[in-house]
């Protein structure tokens, strides 16, 4: 029997959007389940990888399980690994997939970092440079957590050079084209086998 699976959110996509994607998790064997969200993603980063902790703690407590695996969409990928690396995440993961995360920072986030705004505290987070990127960069993998960062080439959003992180192995898809490759992620079949194949390869 395989794990259950906490699936987080991305950028500006409503909860409902990580329900679907873990049932189309569920529909091909997997029992998926979508962690809570704050502000649709823009708080902080943090903040969501504690949120994360909570829905792990919950869902092992629903099922009996002992671990979880993780399933990170868009900047779930980045909020996954700060709960792996800095979070509880070293004793309740066995696998971790981020698909499409900006795990080595977003060029694009420069775009917005110095708006007076605190609804893109998240984006401002993704800057290459800051804080909170380099706490996680400086933070070692904990032992026994499998990582796989899963990209395609037509993401304008989150290209090779933001999801082809050290410590994961990386897996990219043919099924995305650009300008349509990040959402093309989450939403093609194929690229929802490539998480199933990720979470239960031997």
């Amino acid at each position: 029997m395989s794990r259950p699976v906490v699936v987080i959110n991305g950028l500006a996509a409503p909860h409902l959007a990580a329900v679907i994607y873990a049932r189309a998790l569920g529909a091909r064997g997997l029992l998926a389940f979508a962690a809570p969200q704050r502000l649709l993603g823009f708080g902080d980063v943090r903040r969501a990888s504690q949120l994360v902790g909570d829905a792990v703690l919950r869902v092992r407590e629903q099922t009996g399980a002992d671990k979880v695996d993780l399933v990170g969409m868009s900047l779930g990928g980045l909020i996954g690994l700060h709960y792996v690396k800095l979070g509880d995440g070293g004793r309740y993961v066995e696998r971790f997939v981020s698909v499409g995360g900006p795990l080595n920072g977003s060029a694009l986030a420069r775009l917005v970092e110095l708006l007076p705004i605190g609804i893109t505290h998240a984006i401002a987070q993704t800057t290459p440079d800051n804080a909170l990127m380099r706490e996680l960069a400086a933070a070692p993998f904990p032992r026994g957590v499998r990582c796989v960062s899963i990209g395609t080439r037509g993401d304008p959003m989150t290209p090779r050079a933001s999801w082809d992180a050290p410590g994961f192995r990386s897996v990219e898809t043919p099924y995305g084209f650009f300008p349509l490759g990040h959402w093309m992620l989450f939403a093609h079949p194929k690229n929802h086998q490539a998480v199933v194949q990720a979470l239960t390869e031997p």
